[in-house]
């Protein structure tokens, strides 16, 4: 808070007018240097969140490359396993099909959004480019999308194991064993929910996709690319 003191006594219209115009030299540089302060405030706020985002991203990317393979993986089982069920829909005395391995394991993948939430609830976007803000809030919400998307294979798989033990075919060493031939019928319960599964791990796949490509696009200072392609099998 400012105090102004006007002098006791003024002698004349020009000393007012010395007195007016030193009193608002001074109010002006005061509100300068609060404007200087606060600017600079903003400008350590901001370098602050882009050290700690580009460290999150960094830390995200890893974790979203390590999951390609767990993801690769789990798709070929789920592949393998569907190809099996449709071999003993079209022919339920095939005995190769009936003796077959089934696979049924899940991968995730974590990732850090804190530096994130602090940029947005310490104003700190606020202060970037447009186009700075506009990369950021596409790296996170792709990543959103993604994690959500995860629990849709993990349901499927849920529900797989549950047809499973609804058929009573035996688990060991986390792989189904299947003791007793598998009707039509069963095969095709089966195969509905490893389709879903398929359908889900593809989207996932391309999410990954993206959500790899947003980051290494910040990192490396360039516009990310925005077609991603990918097939069921």
């Amino acid at each position: 808070m400012l105090d102004i003191h006007l002098p006791h006594k003024l002698h004349g219209f020009w000393e007012f007018l010395l007195h007016l115009f030193t009193i608002t030299v001074g109010l002006l540089i005061a509100v300068q240097i609060e404007s200087f302060v606060e600017w600079r405030h903003h400008v350590h706020l901001v370098e602050k969140a882009r050290v700690e985002l580009r460290a999150e991203i960094e830390h995200n990317l890893k974790d979203l490359k390590d999951a390609q393979q767990g993801l690769k993986a789990w798709r070929e089982q789920i592949n393998n396993n569907l190809a099996v069920m449709k071999r003993i829909q079209e022919n339920p005395n095939d005995a190769k099909a009936q003796q077959s391995t089934l696979s049924i394991n899940f991968s995730s993948v974590s990732m850090s959004d804190t530096a994130w939430q602090t940029a947005q609830s310490t104003g700190a976007l606020a202060y970037m480019p447009y186009e700075e803000a506009e990369q950021y809030s596409n790296i996170y919400q792709a990543q959103s999308v993604l994690m959500a998307l995860e629990a849709k294979p993990l349901e499927d798989t849920s529900e797989i194991l549950g047809l499973i033990a609804h058929y009573n075919w035996h688990d060991m060493d986390k792989k189904i064993v299947v003791p007793r031939k598998i009707t039509a019928e069963q095969a095709g319960a089966v195969a509905e929910k490893l389709t879903h599964a398929q359908m889900h791990l593809l989207i996932g796949d391309l999410l990954l996709q993206e959500c790899i490509e947003n980051s290494q696009a910040y990192l490396e200072n360039r516009k990310a690319r925005t077609t991603f392609t990918g097939s069921v099998n």
